[in-house]
């Protein structure tokens, strides 16, 4: 049974890429013309509210899913709705994500975790050990870009932070990066291509800022824990 289901998430999420593939690359194609922008527009307007529910839906796919990297999907957020309603979309979708992705963890505990991850990967959760920090790691770490943020929250799930707390904090943690990749987006539906690549070079930089920043304190941080915690075992075990 467990096999079959985690077969059937993998499908899934195939599925999902191959269809965002397919449409995306005549979607970008219309995007290098004026008259293919128009298009773009005039199809989202004549889909009125569906628009939006059908992106946040794709949205809470990728947050579940977790293996669906968010960026393109916020950049398109920025092209379809402008840079205001691209970025109220993608705070939705992923609030709406992150409570269905916490809620199930909750609910289920470790076994749904590591239907979308080792069980190794599990180590990061001494990050979260000092309970009055709860709430200020979660952030950083959300904050932080580069970090694979639809992991924390499956990680997050299995804390005792207060879900409400945490909802907050991870729409406020990921909107600035959130907004980068939107604001990108924008530009690209108004043809302004060269302040499209300016904040894709700020975006690579960040994500670098934040990888180095990840292993040199967060990566530390857990080798240390896991150094203590063996030692602690071997001590218990001599006497």
């Amino acid at each position: 049974m467990k096999k079959v289901l985690k077969i059937s998430i993998y499908v899934i999420v195939i599925a999902v890429i191959a269809v965002l593939i397919y449409y995306l690359i005549p979607f970008v194609k219309l995007l290098l013309t004026e008259e293919g922008r128009a298009v773009i527009n005039d199809t989202v307007q004549s889909c009125g509210k569906w628009a939006p529910l059908i992106f946040v839906g794709i949205e809470i796919i990728q947050i579940v899913a977790a293996v669906i990297p968010g960026a393109p999907i916020e950049i398109m957020s920025g092209v379809l709705f402008g840079s205001f309603w691209g970025i109220v979309w993608c705070v939705v979708g992923v609030y709406i994500g992150t409570v269905i992705v916490f809620t199930l963890v909750r609910k289920f505990g470790r076994p749904i975790v590591y239907k979308f991850f080792p069980q190794e990967k599990l180590e990061a959760i001494k990050l979260f050990n000092d309970e009055k920090k709860l709430a200020l790691t979660a952030f950083i770490l959300l904050a932080i870009p580069g970090t694979p943020k639809d992991f924390i929250t499956y990680i997050a799930g299995l804390t005792k932070i207060n879900p409400f707390k945490f909802f907050f904090i991870a729409a406020a943690a990921r909107t600035p990066s959130m907004a980068v990749s939107v604001f990108m987006g924008a530009n690209l539906g108004k043809g302004q291509f060269m302040m499209s690549f300016i904040l894709l070079l700020v975006v690579i930089a960040l994500a670098i800022a934040g990888y180095f920043i990840k292993n040199k304190y967060f990566d530390k941080k857990l080798e240390n824990k896991s150094d203590s915690s063996e030692k602690s075992d071997a001590d218990f075990s001599d006497k």
